[in-house]
């Protein structure tokens, strides 16, 4: 092997890193031989030894796993674009949705989006106007959680969660602000979307 050609090694390499990236999933031994000119015993050959080197984790059957793949494997996507209004609600504003990826050591399991803070009224909570606020995707929270929630369909803020018997209670983080209760029928006009879970924020 240590006469084969080295950029043959690095097109594998590239292919892998970009299938993935395209895929979520790393190519077969089949689809690596067809984008880069290979007989299947020939990829098997160049992987086996890619894995060797050390430059591929690859036991014959499961994916391939380059350096690029394991550093994408240990972070979440996050969906990332609008304002959370910390104060009454508001109507919903319009925004472009972007990704970026973050450290799943930081985010846990589930679906992110990450919005940012606008207003005064969870400032108690560690939550100031311009703050990134990262949310777990969620149509359900427990009491005391503090929630992104829609209401009427186009209204939204970032309160605690207080559901009582006859009334759901949004709950300021500001001795300055009101709390908002949303009483008997109308409490079917609220939906959750998400809890929070982080507050980012520049120092």
């Amino acid at each position: 092997m240590r006469s084969k050609d080295e950029n043959l090694f690095r097109e594998i390499l590239d292919y892998v890193n970009v299938y993935y990236d395209d895929n979520a999933r790393s190519p077969s031994m089949r689809e690596i031989g067809s984008a880069v000119g290979m007989s299947y015993p020939t990829v098997q050959r160049y992987l086996a030894e890619l894995r060797d080197r050390g430059e591929i984790d690859y036991d014959g059957h499961r994916g391939i796993i380059t350096d690029h793949i394991s550093e994408l494997l240990s972070m979440k996507r996050v969906s990332v674009g609008g304002v959370i209004p910390c104060g009454p609600l508001e109507d919903v504003a319009d925004y472009q949705l972007e990704r970026i990826c973050l450290p799943k050591e930081l985010t846990g399991e589930g679906e992110f989006h990450l919005l940012e803070a606008s207003g005064q009224s969870m400032i108690n909570a560690g939550i100031n106007d311009g703050d990134k606020v990262l949310i777990r995707i969620s149509p359900g929270a427990n009491r005391g959680d503090i929630i992104a929630c829609l209401y009427e369909s186009n209204k939204t803020t970032l309160k605690r969660y207080y559901p009582e018997k006859d009334e759901i209670i949004l709950m300021p983080e500001n001795e300055d602000y009101e709390p908002i209760h949303i009483v008997g029928a109308d409490r079917a006009k609220l939906v959750i979307q998400g809890v929070a879970t982080m507050v980012m924020k520049k120092l």
